[in-house]
């Protein structure tokens, strides 16, 4: 009977075999991964103008029943890149850019990267609080904002210093309706610029910087991270030609937001890639998904966790295998369904990967392995860690230790020329996240705050999220961010924030011990609680469970010790505290009974 190292090996061979037919693709996507010439004048602009030239006829985007030629993309492009120019954006000016997903977002980060400028592409679900933060963190010289999305812009007036606060450039929507009178119509002023290629795109370099995206990070409120052109461009190349290898014509489908890396980049750099179609889906719908697989005619999907975990928890149907798509490109997806998701759904292959909008590595399953993020061209280590509080453990020598084959340990990407680290726009953010002088004297490395699994053969198990930080609903989370509003309604003494397993649920939810002012109407604080969090968080920052407790146990640095609390939940064996949870779909708090923590335990309440 074979090893698990010579099934492991065998395996291997076998998804090796489907990259050696296509030769040519896979070799030129390694040329891509492993590229370092940060001068080189190649960006996302050249990209789309070499399509558009070799592929002009061919669809490159797909939305709502009409198509998007590649000619016709790089043309739009080009006459919303001239208005742009002519007022007054320049080579590293910024944009900002608040819409939901539809093909103007892609036609307006096209135009902005063409001119050389970044494209700062803003989280439009963060409540007002939150996105003047973002804004002010990337204040930019246009602001491009759709007609759905007009509202959320205005309410800002009163967040923002008045400079910030400028008259935006307003596209208009099929469902929020057309640009009125007095509003800046960005397409139809950009209708009557030439649709020629800009000199200034042949002049934009790898190393230039094309967007902002951004991430909580491990602390606080969100950070912008800057993305460069030899990113996305790296992307393009693993993802693209190196793993999905899609056709000039053929369909990828993507509903995730493009203010997440995993759309942005990925998504869209996989089928620039090629010359094929990226298919927009406006929202996602669980109950709707497969049928707008089928209405783009998807040969391959993008995907999260928490999006798979949707789509499994809805009842089976015999249409589940009625689709074409039989790839799909994400991260996330849960190891415990991943055998039986793509049965059920006829996937055959699953590119996994493992990243961080401001990561400087990847981790991606080239090889089609199953429950395995893969591997990573990049030089990493895994290393021995606290896991409570995430510190990095150091041998005799002041060295950091690296995990036995076969080990779990702190994921840290080496930072070289050609991976570098480019962190976020506050330097002092980016230097926290470094660690230098780990092994010798004089090396970096980014230390990505994430437990990984040693699999063998440079390939690797996501496992969990170390720090101030948890995942849920796809997003990361900062527990600072949650406290901060915690801390802010009257009646709460203390506050600590974590995240917790919700059986059959992706992530973990967030949980909020607190301890009330001992004159506080507990009735009342509850509801205020609910109403503050649903104006200063995001839906998916807010927290599901609540717990009142007597006191709440500190460091000598004064840190909240979250280990026991993290263990106990909402575990009633084990807590006798007043206990609170948030339903699905309800905008308030009630009373954790002992019928909804049994339905809690089972899977029964739909997270």
């Amino acid at each position: 009977m074979p090893t698990d190292a010579e099934l492991r090996l065998s395996n291997l061979a076998r998804g090796a075999w489907p990259l050696l037919k296509r030769l040519p693709q896979v070799l030129s996507g390694y040329r891509l991964v492993k590229s370092s010439d940060l001068d080189r004048r190649y960006s996302i602009g050249s990209i789309l103008e070499h399509n558009a030239r070799r592929h002009g006829a061919l669809p490159a985007l797909r939305y709502r029943g009409t198509d998007i030629s590649h000619a016709e993309l790089n043309a739009r492009a080009n006459r919303i890149a001239r208005l742009l120019a002519e007022r007054g954006v320049s080579a590293g000016a910024k944009v900002g850019i608040l819409l939901d997903n539809r093909p103007e977002l892609i036609l307006s980060v096209a135009a902005i990267v063409k001119l050389g400028a970044v494209a700062v592409v803003h989280n439009n679900r963060l409540p007002p609080p939150s996105l003047a933060h973002c804004v002010g963190l990337a204040p930019g010289e246009q602001m491009i904002v759709g007609r759905e999305c007009l509202e959320t812009w205005q309410s800002l007036a009163d967040h923002l210093p008045a400079e910030q606060a400028i008259a935006p450039l307003v596209v208009a929507d099929d469902e929020a309706g057309p640009v009125v009178d007095g509003e800046l119509d960005l397409l139809a002023l950009a209708d009557t610029q030439p649709d020629d290629n800009l000199p200034q795109t042949a002049e934009v370099r790898m190393g230039d910087t094309c967007c902002y995206v951004f991430t909580s990070g491990t602390t606080g409120l969100p950070k912008a991270a800057v993305i460069r052109h030899i990113r996305w461009i790296k992307a393009m190349g693993a993802f693209g030609l190196m793993a999905l290898g899609l056709k000039p014509g053929q369909v990828l489908y993507n509903v995730l937001p493009f203010y997440h890396n995993t759309a942005l980049a990925v998504g869209w750099s996989s089928a620039a890639a090629t010359g094929a179609c990226l298919a927009i889906g406006r929202r996602f719908s669980a109950s709707r998904y497969w049928d707008e697989v089928r209405e783009v005619q998807a040969d391959a999907l993008v995907y999260i966790g928490e999006l798979c975990r949707f789509l499994y928890n809805q009842p089976a149907t015999n249409s589940d295998r009625d689709h074409q798509a039989r790839a799909m490109v994400g991260n996330g997806l849960r190891p415990d369904i991943w055998m039986d998701f793509k049965r059920r759904f006829g996937i055959e292959r699953v590119y996994e990967l493992y990243g961080a909008s401001e990561a400087n590595i990847a981790f991606f399953n080239i090889l089609n392995q199953d429950r395995t993020v893969g591997l990573c061209p990049a030089e990493y280590a895994l290393v021995e860690c606290d896991h409570d509080s995430g510190e990095v453990r150091k041998g005799a020598d002041d060295r950091l230790i690296r995990v036995k084959s076969g080990g779990t340990g702190l994921l840290l990407g080496k930072v070289s020329k050609s991976y570098p680290y480019d962190g976020y726009t506050d330097d002092r953010a980016s230097e926290a996240k470094l660690i230098r002088n780990a092994f010798v004297d004089g090396d970096c490395w980014f230390n990505t705050g994430d437990l990984l699994k040693d699999l063998g053969y440079r390939h690797a198990r996501f496992v969990d999220r170390l720090g101030d930080t948890y995942r849920w609903r796809g997003e990361n989370i900062a527990t600072t961010e949650v406290e901060a509003a915690a801390m802010a309604v009257d009646g709460i003494a203390e506050a600590v924030a974590y995240g917790i397993k919700i059986p059959g649920a992706e992530g973990r939810a967030g949980m909020l011990a607190f301890r009330p002012e001992p004159e506080a109407d507990i009735d009342q604080l509850i509801e205020t609680i609910a109403e503050d969090f649903s104006s200063h968080l995001g839906e998916y920052a807010i927290p599901v469970l609540l717990r009142q407790v007597g006191h709440l146990d500190a460091t000598g640095t004064f840190k909240f010790v979250k280990r026991d609390l993290v263990n106990e939940a909402f575990d009633t064996n084990k807590v006798s505290d007043p206990l609170w949870i948030r339903l699905p779909n309800t905008k308030h708090y009630q009373a954790l009974t002992p019928t909804l923590q049994e339905q809690l335990t089972h899977s029964k309440l739909g997270y």
